[in-house]
């Protein structure tokens, strides 16, 4: 199939020779993604603990030991964390440099993000998407930890980029490694590939990264456990409490409360923790083949993960901050507030819940790096029994928490809380009049709608 050339550009910016009131824009936001850079890859205070610690101890029993752990996760992000461990260890920081891992990968991702579809995607689109997950998404919190789930979503990001920029092969090696690191991740690559099949008709280069990275999933689990089938989590099982759900091995979950919980739970529902994708369920405000691509493609991977995770008996994820397997979800949603922050929706009620959605989106990305689940610790007590309370209510939801137990705040959250509120403001502030005059001309035609 051949394949078109890039569709002309939404965006003013693209199709104009940039003026004054465009290059201004552009100059503050790309200022202020190299001070969320900074901020989350510099300067973050990460911890290697729970999840992450068995990751670290698996790259220590290979550096050190030169032997392979038989440890449940896959061994690729400790495989991938070892230049950094030697770089850090030459300072006498090994465990440091380690624990920004997931902070360099982000940092990284976006620039192949950016380049790979700069010809594609309006670049006010791509900048502001950037923005929007350094400042107010999920990954805030997710960066501070060794946990694998940043370097999946990560490897889906740059493979969806690599399909709608028409590079199979690259696709299908970022995706194999999104794969690779957490297996379950299959279904949305199945997903995804199999939409892009179904539009390029190409079907052999949509087959190949499913089949290989289902063939390298199982030679890791024959490599470390001695049998293609061993995934290392035989019998693995959550606490019995009061829920009569609970207690229960594998993929016991019942289906519907696990949708439910993922989606609109307070405390783990992605509604909550990725606002945008409201928006991104409501369309986006333009033709734009490829802006739509990449919409499309990212529903289908974030669907395979929700099918999967809905079943399994830990989809909430432990004790961790948010919908924590479900960390892509940031992506379509960040790309969805930044297409309808760069374009003009006809409808007036996408228009009137934008600027309320990006200014959650930063509540989110705030209350992730600066409150994390301060204040919650009732749902720990009698070994986990109460731990439903975080997912279910309100008032126990990371979210809302810091407004009812407070946290004093060092120089670092003021700086990240400072930060947070001049990116909505500077994505925020020309939205408001249009806006205001938008709902004044509404309401005046409402009144004198005749009877």
């Amino acid at each position: 199939m051949t394949t078109p050339p890039p569709a002309a550009a939404a965006a003013p910016e693209m199709s104009e020779r940039p003026s004054r009131a465009t290059v201004w824009p552009a100059a503050l936001e790309w200022t202020l993604i190299a001070v969320g850079v900074l901020l989350n890859v510099v300067l973050a205070q990460t911890e290697i603990s729970s999840d992450g610690r068995i990751r670290y101890e698996t790259l220590l029993t290979l550096v050190n030991d030169g032997k392979i752990s038989p440890e449940r996760y896959s061994i690729l992000q400790s495989l991938l964390a070892v230049p950094l461990y030697y770089v850090g260890n030459a300072f006498g920081a090994g465990e440091r440099a380690v624990g920004h891992f997931n902070a360099v990968v982000l940092a990284l991702t976006l620039a192949g993000f950016y380049a790979l579809l700069f010809r594609r995607i309006s670049p006010v689109i791509l900048r502001r998407t950037i923005l929007l997950l350094l400042a107010a998404s999920m990954f805030g919190h997710h960066l501070q930890t060794f946990y694998g789930e940043v370097l999946t979503a990560c490897g889906a990001l740059l493979g969806i980029a690599a399909l709608v920029a028409d590079r199979p092969r690259l696709a299908g090696v970022f995706m194999c490694l999104a794969v690779v690191n957490t297996p379950v991740a299959l279904v949305g690559l199945a997903l995804t590939n199999g939409l892009w099949g179904l539009r390029s008709r190409r079907w052999l280069q949509a087959a190949w990264p499913v089949a290989l990275s289902l063939g390298l999933v199982m030679f890791e689990f024959w490599w470390r456990r001695g049998s293609p089938f061993n995934s290392g989590y035989d019998g693995d099982a959550g606490m019995s409490t009061a829920l009569p759900t609970s207690g229960q091995p594998g993929f016991s979950f019942p289906f519907l409360f696990g949708v439910l919980g993922l989606t609109l739970s307070f405390g783990k529902g992605l509604f909550f923790f990725a606002p945008g994708l409201v928006l991104h369920l409501a369309g986006y405000p333009t033709d734009e083949p490829a802006t739509r691509e990449f919409a499309r493609y990212g529903s289908a991977f974030l669907a395979g993960l929700v099918l999967v995770y809905a079943k399994w008996w830990a989809w909430y994820g432990g004790w961790y901050w948010g919908p924590r397997f479900l960390l892509f979800g940031a992506v379509p949603a960040s790309f969805a507030l930044a297409a309808h922050l760069s374009l003009r929706d006809s409808r007036l009620s996408a228009r009137a819940v934008l600027l309320p959605l990006l200014a959650f989106s930063a509540w989110v990305g705030v209350n992730g790096v600066v409150f994390d689940q301060y204040g919650m610790g009732l749902c720990r007590q009698k070994n986990f029994r109460l731990e439903a309370l975080c997912w279910y209510t309100p008032e126990f939801s990371a979210l809302f928490r810091p407004f009812y137990s407070h946290r004093p705040l060092d120089t670092f959250a003021q700086t990240v809380i400072g930060y947070a509120a001049v990116v909505v403001i500077a994505l925020g502030a020309p939205r408001v009049w249009p806006l205001l005059r938008d709902l004044a001309r509404f309401g005046r035609d409402f009144v004198r709608r005749p009877a």
